[in-house]
C-alpha cells in the first residue's frame, strides 16, 4: 500500500510539475508562435517586447506589441500596454466575465490615398467567400465587460491626396461596464485633438440600447484642421481660428441619425486667407444655441445666434475682378449693374434653390450681427472709389426662412455718416419686400468717382440726407425717394470723358436747384418690373435724376419762379417795344438772374425771316394805300392813331385790292395771296435793311432793360443775334431762346 501510494505521489507530483512548467512555458511558447505565425494569424508581422499569460488567474498581460504595416518596416498599430483578466470560473456557466480590460500607449497610424486605406489587406485576410449564416435563436452566452480604460493613447489620420494631417492625442476612455446582453453601459471618452484641443465625451445607453445620450464637449479646437480640404476647392492659404462646442444628442440607436441636439457652438478669432497672402477676413467670435437640430425634421431652431468682428474688404480691381476672385480660383466681371445687385440677385438665387429643394427649415429666435466692418474699392472707376462701412449693427427676431422677416440695421458710413435701415420680407423669394432707408450726413464727395462715371462731373462738396422707401408687390416695385444735399457743388465736367450718362449739366443743375439757403430738396420716385430684364433700381434713379437736372437747365423758371416751364418768351418783331406779356416775363429771367449771381445767361434770338419779310411788305402796301386815301397826311404827318388804322387794314379789304390790282400786269387782284406776292414784289429788296435795323433795336432794348433797369450785370448776358442763312430756316414763332449756365458752361 505504501509502495502505491509513493508511486500515487510521484506520479502527482510529475503531473504537477509538467503542469506547472507547462504554465510556466506557456508565455513564451505563445509569444513565439505567435511571432512566428503572425502573418497565418493576421496577415502582417507582428512583434511583442512581452507577453504574459496566468492561465490560472485568467491573466494576459503584453508590452511592447508592434503590427507592422504591409511593408514591414512601418508600423500600423503599437500597443504600449494590455492588460485583462476573465474569470474562468464563469465560463462553465455560459458567462464570459471580463474585470478588467487596459489598454495603454496605443498608437494607431491610419493613412487614406482617394479609396486606398492602409489596412485593406487585412481587411481582405479576414474576409470570408462564404456567405454569412443567419442565426435563428439568440445566444444565450452573456458577455460583461467591466474597467476598460483606454489610455494615453494616439490616432494618426492622413489624407494623401489632400495633404493632410489629423491627430487624435492623449486619448482617454473610460467604461465603467458593458453587458452586452442589455447594452446599457456609460462611455466616457476624453482625447486631445492636434495639438492642444480637448475633447471630453460621455455616451448613456439605456436598457437594450434603443436609446441613447450623447454629451460631446470640445475645448480649443483648431480650425487650421481643415485647410487641406478648402485647398481642394479654394484658393486658399490658411485658415486661422478656434472651435468650441458643448452639445448633447438624444436618439436612437435603431438609426443612429435620427437624433435630436442641443448645446452651444462657438467659433472665435477666424482669420482666412489666400495663397497669395491677402487677408480675406478676421471674425471676433461666431455664437450660437442650439434650441433644437433635427436630421429627420431638416430642422433647425437656434435660441441666439451672433457674429461679432467681422472685418472684410471688397475690391474690385481695374480688370474687373475681385479680391474674392483669388479664394474662389475663379474669374468674374461685372457690368454696368453694381456689385450689390450682383450680390443680392446670387443671394435669392441661392435662397430660391434652397425653398424648391425643400432643404433645411432655419429658425433663429434672436439673431444679431455686432462690431462689423467692411471696406468696399472700386479700381474700374475714373478715380478709385473707396468706402468704409462700420460699426454695423444688425438685429433680427424669429427669423426665419421660411416666412416673412422683419430685420434691423444700423452703421456708421466713411466714419461720420449714418445708415439705418428696416426691411420686412422673405429671404427666399423676390416677390414682395418692403424696405425702409434712412441715410444722414453722407459727404458726397466721397462719391465722385462714380458721379464721374455716370455724368461726368467731380462732386466737390455737400451733406447729403436720404430717405428711401421701397416696395415690391408681386415682383412690381415702387419707391419714393426723398433726397436732400446741404452746399452741393459739383466740379468742372470732365474733357475727353464720355460718361453713362450724356449731356446732364451736373454743375448747374446743382446751382439752380438749391434754394437761397444752398439746400437741394427733391422727391424721386422709381417703379418697374423685377421680371424686366432692362430694369435697374440705380439706373432708374440716375435716370430720374438726370432728367430733372436737364429739365431744370432747360426750363429754371417753373422751379425759381414758380412760372410755367420756360425755354423761351416769344415776342412781336414788328412792335415798336415789348409787350407787357414780354416784359413779365423778362421780369422773371433777371429776377433768377440776380436770384443766382453765379448764373450767366445767353439769349438766342429767333426770327422767321420769310414771315416777318412778308409783314414788313404787306405794311408798306397797306401804308401806300391809306395814304392815296388821305392826301392831307402829306401835311399833317404820321401819328400813332395813324399807325394803328394802317396796321388795322385788313388784307381781304376791296379797296386794298383795287389799288393793288394798278402794279398787276393783267387783270385786277382776286385773293389775298395775290395782295402779298404783289407787296413782296413792291418792297422785298428793301426790307432786308429794315429788319436788320428792327433786330438791333429789339436786342438793344433787351439787353438795356435788363442791365439798367434791373441791374443784371451785363457780363452775365450775352445775346446772339440770328444770321440771315439761320432766319431763312427758321419757321416757328419769333422767339428768345433761353439758355444758362454757370462760367464757361452753357447747356442748351
Amino acid at each position: 500500500m505504501k509502495k502505491v501510494l509513493k508511486i500515487i505521489g510521484i506520479i502527482l507530483g510529475v503531473l504537477i510539475f509538467i503542469i506547472a512548467l507547462a504554465l510556466l512555458l506557456v508565455s513564451p511558447i505563445a509569444k513565439a508562435y505567435i511571432q512566428k505565425h503572425d502573418k497565418e494569424l493576421v496577415g502582417r508581422e507582428i512583434t511583442i517586447d512581452h507577453l504574459r499569460i496566468n492561465v490560472l488567474a485568467g491573466k494576459v498581460g503584453i508590452k511592447g506589441l508592434t503590427l507592422y504595416e504591409d511593408d514591414a518596416q512601418h508600423a500600423f498599430v503599437q500597443l504600449g500596454h494590455f492588460e485583462t483578466n476573465v474569470k474562468l470560473w464563469d465560463l462553465l456557466h455560459r458567462q464570459l466575465t471580463v474585470e478588467k480590460l487596459w489598454l495603454k500607449g496605443l498608437k494607431v497610424n491610419i493613412e487614406q490615398n482617394r479609396t486606398w486605406f492602409n489596412f485593406n489587406s487585412m481587411i481582405d485576410f479576414f474576409a470570408s467567400d462564404k456567405p454569412k449564416e443567419e442565426k435563428s435563436e439568440k445566444s444565450d452566452f452573456g458577455v460583461v465587460l467591466n474597467d476598460i480604460l483606454v489610455d494615453s493613447s494616439y490616432i494618426r489620420y492622413a489624407d494623401i491626396e489632400v495633404g493632410s494631417e489629423f491627430l487624435l492625442n492623449d486619448i482617454s476612455l473610460r467604461v465603467p461596464k458593458i453587458d452586452l446582453a442589455s447594452l446599457k453601459s456609460q462611455v466616457g471618452l476624453d482625447l486631445i485633438l492636434g495639438k492642444d484641443a480637448n475633447l471630453h465625451t460621455q455616451l448613456h445607453l439605456s436598457e437594450n440600447a434603443e436609446d441613447y445620450i450623447l454629451n460631446m464637449q470640445l475645448e480649443n479646437l483648431d480650425l487650421n484642421i481643415i485647410e487641406p480640404y478648402l485647398k481642394r476647392s479654394m484658393a486658399v492659404d490658411s485658415v486661422c481660428g478656434k472651435l468650441d462646442f458643448n452639445l448633447q444628442a438624444l436618439g436612437h440607436t435603431e438609426h443612429i441619425l435620427d437624433f435630436d441636439m442641443t448645446g452651444d457652438i462657438t467659433l472665435r478669432d477666424i482669420a482666412v486667407q489666400d495663397n497669395t497672402g491677402y487677408l480675406i477676413g478676421t471674425i471676433d467670435s461666431i455664437n450660437t444655441d442650439i434650441q433644437k437640430f433635427s436630421i429627420k425634421e431638416n430642422y433647425l431652431n437656434l435660441k441666439r445666434l451672433k457674429l461679432s468682428g467681422l472685418h472684410t474688404e471688397y475690391i474690385v480691381k481695374a480688370d474687373n475682378t475681385t479680391n474674392f476672385d483669388v479664394i474662389l480660383g475663379k474669374k468674374k466681371v461685372y457690368n454696368d449693374t453694381t456689385i450689390f445687385e450682383k450680390i443680392g440677385d446670387t443671394i435669392a438665387a441661392e435662397f430660391n434653390e434652397v425653398q424648391e429643394n425643400k432643404s433645411l427649415k432655419i429658425f433663429v429666435q434672436d439673431f444679431k450681427l455686432a462690431n462689423t466692418q467692411v471696406y468696399y474699392e472700386d479700381n474700374t472707376l475714373p478715380s478709385p472709389f473707396q468706402y468704409e462701412i462700420s460699426d454695423i449693427t444688425m438685429n433680427s427676431k424669429n427669423f426665419n426662412f421660411q416666412g416673412e422677416n422683419s430685420v434691423q440695421l444700423r452703421a456708421f458710413l466713411n466714419q461720420v455718416g449714418k445708415l439705418n435701415a428696416v426691411w420686412k420680407g422673405n429671404v427666399t423669394s423676390l416677390d414682395n419686400h418692403n424696405l425702409t432707408l434712412l441715410l444722414n450726413n453722407l459727404k458726397l464727395s466721397d462719391f465722385s468717382p462714380f458721379c464721374v462715371q455716370t455724368f461726368g462731373y467731380p462732386l466737390e462738396n455737400g451733406t447729403l440726407s436720404f430717405n428711401s422707401q421701397n416696395i415690391i408687390t408681386d415682383r412690381n416695385l415702387k419707391g419714393i425717394n426723398k433726397l436732400e444735399i446741404a452746399e452741393p457743388k459739383a466740379g468742372d465736367k470732365l474733357k475727353g470723358f464720355e460718361p453713362e450718362i450724356k449731356h446732364v449739366p451736373l454743375k448747374l443743375g446743382f446751382y439752380l436747384l438749391t434754394d437761397k439757403e444752398n439746400k437741394l430738396a427733391l422727391s424721386l420716385p422709381v417703379a418697374g418690373s423685377l421680371d424686366d430684364p432692362e430694369f435697374s433700381y440705380r439706373r432708374a434713379i440716375l435716370k430720374v435724376l438726370g432728367g430733372l437736372i436737364v429739365k431744370v437747365c432747360t426750363a429754371p423758371f417753373r422751379l425759381l419762379s414758380g412760372s410755367d416751364d420756360i425755354q423761351y418768351f416769344e415776342f412781336d418783331m414788328l412792335h415798336f417795344d415789348f409787350t407787357a406779356l414780354e416784359y413779365s416775363q423778362i421780369d422773371e429771367l433777371a429776377a433768377t438772374m440776380l436770384e443766382k449771381p453765379e448764373l450767366t445767361l445767353v439769349l438766342q434770338q429767333r426770327v422767321n425771316y420769310h414771315e416777318v419779310i412778308q409783314s414788313l411788305c404787306d405794311i408798306q402796301l397797306q401804308r401806300d394805300y391809306y395814304l392815296s386815301q388821305h392826301p392831307e397826311i402829306q401835311t399833317t404827318g404820321m401819328d400813332f392813331l395813324t399807325n394803328e388804322e394802317i396796321r388795322s387794314i385788313k388784307l381781304s379789304d376791296k379797296g386794298l385790292w383795287e389799288y393793288a390790282s394798278q402794279f398787276k400786269e393783267e387783270g385786277t387782284v382776286q385773293s389775298k395771296q395775290e395782295v402779298e406776292e404783289i407787296a413782296l414784289k413792291l418792297f422785298g429788296d428793301k426790307s432786308d435793311d429794315l429788319l436788320t435795323r428792327m433786330i438791333e433795336r429789339k436786342n438793344n432794348k433787351l439787353i438795356t432793360y435788363l442791365t439798367t433797369t434791373k441791374g443784371v450785370p451785363a457780363n452775365r448776358i450775352s445775346l446772339n443775334a440770328p444770321t440771315t442763312e439761320a432766319m431763312k430756316e427758321y419757321n416757328n414763332n419769333c422767339r428768345y431762346e433761353i439758355h444758362v449756365g454757370m462760367g464757361d458752361e452753357i447747356f442748351e
